[in-house]
């Protein structure tokens, strides 16, 4: 019951602004790019690698909670009203990715095809960016614990890239090893999402 009284007031005091700026321009983009022909598979994909990471950063500032800087005047748990952040800037988020991607995949040539359940988890991982600015709001307030955080997601997206080997995380759907290299994406998504339950726990 205390859930539910929680939807409306917190989903009020998030800052929409950042993940509807990029979510419409993801679809935007996806309906636009390379407009009055069909989208190209090498296109698609990148493209919806990138939203992924973007989307990922713009979720973070769902989780900025103001309260936080006067615990005392905060009646519900910390860990509460982390959750449900999270829970509308995840969703949000891969909502907007999925609307994106559905639009990327109607545009593909006859026999063009995406492997989204890889994408899907890549992006889904990007709930770094959650975790990254709620660690962050332990130690900032408002908007610079968000853009703390996504400087975090932007290092460790940095050091990635920068891995160089045949387990390369970044690989693409042809390369031999991307089924082995997408099992790992999928084992970092249960830590990365403890990590966050973690991060939000109440240290009163």
């Amino acid at each position: 019951m205390l859930v539910i009284q929680l939807i409306r007031p917190i989903a009020r005091a998030i800052d929409w602004i950042p993940l509807a700026v990029t979510g419409t321009l993801a679809v935007v983009m996806a309906s636009v790019i390379e407009a009055g022909a069909a989208l190209g598979v090498g296109t698609a994909f990148t493209l919806l690698r990138m939203m992924g990471v973007v989307l990922g950063a713009a979720a973070g500032f769902a989780v900025i909670d103001e309260m936080t800087a006067s615990t005392g005047a905060a009646p519900v748990p910390r860990w509460l009203r982390q959750w449900l952040r999270c829970g509308f800037g995840g969703l949000s988020a891969g909502l907007f990715w999925g609307i994106a991607c559905a639009v990327a995949v109607a545009r593909l040539p006859a026999g063009g095809e995406l492997r989204v359940a890889g994408m899907a988890v890549e992006a889904a991982v990007f709930a770094i960016g959650l975790l990254s600015a709620s660690v962050a709001g332990r130690m900032h307030q408002g908007k610079a614990a968000a853009l703390a955080g996504m400087g975090g997601l932007v290092v460790i997206l940095s050091v990635s890239l920068v891995l160089r080997g045949p387990y390369w995380p970044w690989l693409y759907p042809e390369e031999e090893n991307w089924e082995i290299v997408h099992y790992g994406w999928v084992a970092v998504l249960p830590p990365v999402l403890v990590a966050l339950g973690w991060e939000s726990r109440d240290l009163r």
